[in-house]
């Protein structure tokens, strides 16, 4: 949908007259109208968004906007857009905007139109991928599923973040390292024991890492995302950004995106940065010293219990 968004405004809004001419309405039957009988200035089209069309089916003027939608301007695009609100097909927007014509339903990409879009995208990234690993994410990533309640822009965006750690090969060693559900929930724990000062949580769960061979590079890995994800919700926040919003531009799930919510109440900025400090310290240490990575990774987990 972002998609098709943006090649209606390319094709129709000259960008030096877009301040002028694209416009961004509320969910209101009112402003919707007078934005969209507004005339271009000094251009043939003017473009009108509604970001979560949805919202009108409550709209106490539905009536009357579903009356006078289809009698604004030639020159206007008015572009009603299904976003957070799901549009249902038995509701009166629905139904009258199909009666028209004038409903694009874009469906979810499935079986082989969903494997050869993300392959040509990794394609595009210089990027390759084999069967088998596309099909192990795709299947981590839940897109498949009937309650999955991301959209396409956010399997890219993972995908995306899997390709920026992957040389010329997406292997299944990265997909989990961003997919796995016993590495994600895992760090979650790990955190929430070290906001709460629990020393011995934090190696009880340090020691299923260790149970579960995983290396400890990819487990401070995880620390450090996790990190990063708890820092770039707060500082978000303060912007007055929606959750839904933020989640978007952090490429999680809205589920992931919920405890990433929840957990950031136990952390202060400062916090947040200091602990980001020690980790980049980690890295380097794994890197320099002689010092094995378990015990960088173990003095790590320590130095972050007492806030050093």
């Amino acid at each position: 949908m972002e998609q098709k968004r943006a090649q209606l405004e390319k094709r129709y809004i000259d960008p030096a007259m877009r301040d002028l001419n694209y416009d961004v309405a509320r969910e209101d039957a009112g402003e919707i109208l007078a934005k969209a009988n507004t005339l271009p200035f000094m251009s043939e089209k003017r473009m009108v968004v509604v970001r979560d069309a949805g919202l009108l089916s409550s709209d106490a003027d539905l009536d009357t906007f579903l009356e006078d939608v289809f009698s604004v301007p030639d020159s206007t695009i008015l572009l009603l857009m299904e976003t957070e609100t799901p549009i249902k097909k038995n509701q009166k927007l629905y139904k009258r905007f199909k009666k028209a014509g004038r409903l694009i339903a874009m469906e979810r990409l499935q079986g082989r139109a969903l494997r050869s879009y993300l392959a040509n995208y990794l394609a595009k990234l210089n990027r390759r991928i084999t069967p088998e690993a596309l099909e192990h994410f795709i299947r981590l990533s839940g897109y498949s599923d009937r309650n999955y309640s991301g959209d396409l822009e956010a399997l890219v965006t993972t995908l995306d973040q899997i390709a920026s750690i992957s040389k010329e090969e997406v292997r299944v060693e990265a997909i989990d390292t961003f997919l796995d559900p016993f590495q994600t929930e895992t760090i979650f724990d790990l955190l929430d024991a070290i906001a709460k000062k629990r020393a011995e949580d934090v190696l009880r769960l340090l020691n299923e890492f260790d149970v579960k061979e995983e290396p400890a590079p990819r487990i401070l890995y995880m620390i450090a995302r996790q990190t990063r994800n708890l820092l770039f919700y707060k500082t978000m926040k303060r912007t007055g950004r929606a959750d839904s919003e933020i989640f978007r531009f952090m490429g999680v799930k809205p589920f992931e995106g919920k405890k990433i919510a929840a957990q950031s109440g136990l952390y202060t900025e400062r916090a947040l940065r200091g602990q980001y400090d020690m980790i980049l310290e980690a890295e380097l240490a794994m890197k320099s010293t002689s010092a094995s990575d378990a015990e960088v990774l173990e003095t790590l987990t320590l130095k972050m219990l007492r806030g050093q």
